[in-house]
């Protein structure tokens, strides 16, 4: 029995790449565009949509950039895919498929295992399966003034597979997999502010650079921090790769989902809610529509001025509320999917929950609402 399970497990993990190579898992098309960036038409340069993380230590996340920032920091046309697509990232077709290997063994209770990490001493039966197809990541990663953390590249892959796969499987996110991705380290206050896209991303914990495709993170003491930050930023790369210019508050509650995600083997885990997630002044008041309508109105400048820290968590509260159920995915993959049809326009974001969540904007307030008030705890495992 215990072959025959295992056999299963095998050809379960196949069938899921070859869906992944082949597009036969692919749920609807994607898209993206934040409602405040300009229309690139085919030929224009494109604008820097730098985004951060907060900073665990000074809580004050730096201003967006101005638009000073931005046309300074132009990417030209050749950098950017035409069309439809032409202000996501397109890296993936600078990336090579790649392979796993997935490590079989017997540990002392007789218990079969399948991990991509080779197990400790004392278990028998230990074998290698090379499995083709492994969406693939590249990832250049280098210290400016400190050492890298441990196992840093593997780590990196990891979370950025498991990521896209959540995308793709859980939000329809179509497009080529893989990711070409810069890292830099940085300990110094004075060579951060110097590194990252503008001034005014000086006090962040971490920062992404569509024009430069990098990611910038101020170095943490804690591995544990400095990984949740790249999360964070690796969600920013992937929905630049896969959506476009997404409105700034789907961008960072959905950096702030996935900055909650944990590899567990082959699968993943993202931990929502619970007494860590008290939103404290994040809170609002009455059924929250004036709030939720307000919330989803901010274009980069006006989410990241004052008062962003409560910002932050409701655009976290609001995309784990579109993630509890299978009817709020959906709402959420529509916007995606109306987004990446033209991924340097904005959409009306607003009016697609409205149109797609049951119950439309006023329910999804009320939802949301609550969520702030009680933030239930939940563990969605992908």
């Amino acid at each position: 029995m215990r072959v025959l399970a295992a056999l299963a497990v095998v050809l379960a993990m196949a069938v899921a790449i070859a869906g992944w190579r082949n597009g036969a898992l692919r749920p609807p098309e994607t898209s993206s565009g934040p409602a405040s960036t300009p229309h690139v038409a085919a030929g224009d340069e494109q604008p820097d949509r730098s985004v951060t993380m907060p900073s665990p230590d000074a809580p004050k996340p730096p201003a967006a950039p101005s638009a000073e920032a931005d046309a300074d920091d132009a990417q030209g046309p050749g950098h950017v895919q035409r069309g439809g697509g032409r202000c996501l990232a397109g890296t993936a077709a600078d990336a090579k498929a790649g392979r796993v290997a997935v490590h079989r063994w017997v540990d002392a209770n007789g218990i079969l295992h399948f991990s991509d990490t080779p197990p400790a001493a004392g278990t028998s039966g230990h074998r290698v399966i090379d499995v083709e197809g492994v969406p693939p990541v590249v990832v250049r990663a280098r210290g400016l003034d400190v050492n890298l953390p441990d196992q840093l590249v593997r780590r990196v892959i990891a979370d950025a597979q498991a990521i896209e796969r959540v995308m793709h499987s859980a939000l329809g996110v179509e497009g080529p997999p893989g990711l070409v991705l810069d890292i830099v380290f940085i300990r110094s206050e004075e060579a951060y502010a110097r590194s990252v896209p503008s001034p005014s991303m000086a006090g962040s914990a971490g920062a992404y650079s569509s024009r430069e495709r990098t990611i910038h993170v101020r170095w943490q003491e804690d591995d544990a921090a400095a990984f949740r930050i790249l999360r964070h930023e690796l969600t920013h790369a992937l929905v630049h790769e896969h959506v476009g210019l997404l409105p700034v508050v789907l961008n960072e509650g959905l950096a702030g989902f996935f900055e909650r995600l944990a590899v567990s083997g082959l699968g993943a885990q993202v931990a929502v809610g619970g007494a860590a997630d008290r939103p404290g002044a994040a809170v609002v008041d009455g059924d929250g529509v004036e709030a939720l309508v307000d919330l989803l109105a901010r274009d980069g400048d006006t989410f990241y001025g004052e008062g962003r820290e409560a910002r932050y968590r409701r655009a976290y509260a609001l995309v784990a509320t579109l993630m509890a159920d299978a009817q709020g995915r959906a709402a959420l993959a529509a916007v995606l999917a109306a987004q990446r049809a033209d991924s340097c326009i904005g959409v009306d974001v607003a009016r697609l929950l409205d149109s797609r969540y049951p119950g439309g904007l006023d329910r999804l307030a009320a939802d949301w609402s609550h969520w702030l008030r009680e933030a239930p705890a939940a563990v969605h495992a992908f």
